[in-house]
């Protein structure tokens, strides 16, 4: 049975961008009237509609080789086919199953897409849903602690990310299907990481402890941002090998880098950042730069929000960390003439 994506289509059905959006957009306004109109009139049968849309969907993907219709009609009944499948399992499910039972459920229908499924871009997306839906799994209303759940499963998902580093597309051949989804990989990891992170920062201005300057709470968040400093100090070093590993200023770039890594654990989100900017940078991965690089700063002003300290020793926390950065700027500037 053939895995690989299929790119060739036919003649004269491969469209302009405006041309795709418009086949996609019409294509999806066709499919949800029409299962409204099903679901109005055949009640009865209506719950298998989002299987059957489904499975419709990911048959042609195989069996069709023209564009026109995998976007107006494939991807249309895969989309609808998902939303109205969730409607229906959270509607029989709400009383008897619990809710991570539904999302697994869920993971798996899904899972079984992407191994059948041959549109590169179908696939794409029931990857990034996989790793969003993954974490879901495991909460269920006895179980409240999600900021644990989040935040582990967002450094599981930084280390995902560096296995895509170290066995890189180089290591496998180029028909290899998955050197072709090593980028979407790190795109869907960055972005539910940074997620999650981020729900887990939410989590701590609705009342969490997110810091070990708390008064009454020395030391809560400690383990996991040494956790993530510790990675991150890995990532680098490897790095650093790489380049410099051999010339006079090898010990001064190791000095500076485990600094940084000491500062980012004031809090573990500052430290997932941190960890996640090192991972992006060494591929150069802009967009995964980018959203860490923005997570950083909106951690740090949430960390300086709940400081629990006087005004004027925030000013001198802040002036000693400005010192502490200036001065590994000025190192990395001079040890890179």
């Amino acid at each position: 049975m053939e895995l690989t994506d299929k790119y060739d289509f036919e003649e004269g059905t491969k469209l302009t961008w405006p041309l795709k959006l418009l086949f996609f957009f019409g294509g999806l306004i066709t499919m949800s009237t029409m299962l409204v109109l099903l679901c109005v009139f055949s009640k009865e049968t209506s719950k298998f509609f989002g299987i059957c849309m489904m499975i419709t969907s990911i048959v042609m993907t195989r069996i069709i080789n023209n564009e026109k219709l995998i976007l107006s009609v494939a991807y249309p009944l895969f989309f609808v086919g998902q939303v109205f499948t969730n409607i229906f399992i959270f509607v029989i499910g709400n009383d008897t199953w619990s809710f991570n039972n539904i999302i697994i459920i869920n993971v798996l229908i899904l899972t079984i897409a992407c191994f059948f499924c041959r549109n590169h871009f179908m696939r794409q997306c029931i990857l990034l849903a996989i790793f969003v839906l993954v974490p879901l799994t495991l909460i269920n209303k006895k179980n409240q602690v999600f900021y644990h759940i989040f935040f582990y499963y967002a450094i599981l998902l930084w280390g995902v990310y560096a296995l895509t580093i170290k066995y890189d597309a180089n290591r496998f051949g180029k028909e290899n299907l998955y050197t072709h989804y090593i980028p979407t990989i790190r795109f869907c990891a960055a972005l539910t990481a940074i997620g999650y992170a981020f729900t887990s920062v939410i989590f701590v201005i609705m009342g969490r402890i997110d810091t070990i300057f708390k008064t009454g709470n020395v030391g809560n968040g400690v383990f996991e941002s040494v956790v993530c400093a510790l990675f991150t100090f890995i990532v680098a070093y490897k790095l650093l090998s790489r380049e410099m590993k051999g010339t006079k200023n090898f010990i001064w770039c190791i000095a500076l880098t485990l600094l940084g890594c000491v500062a980012s654990c004031i809090s573990p989100n500052i430290a997932i950042a941190m960890l996640g900017l090192v991972l992006t940078y060494t591929v150069l991965d802009y967009f995964g730069v980018a959203i860490c690089g923005l997570f950083l700063i909106f951690a740090l002003s949430v960390f300086y929000y709940n400081l629990e300290i006087m005004l004027i020793y925030k000013s001198y926390l802040l002036m000693g960390s400005g010192v502490v950065f200036l001065s590994i700027f000025y190192f990395l500037k001079k040890l890179s003439k």
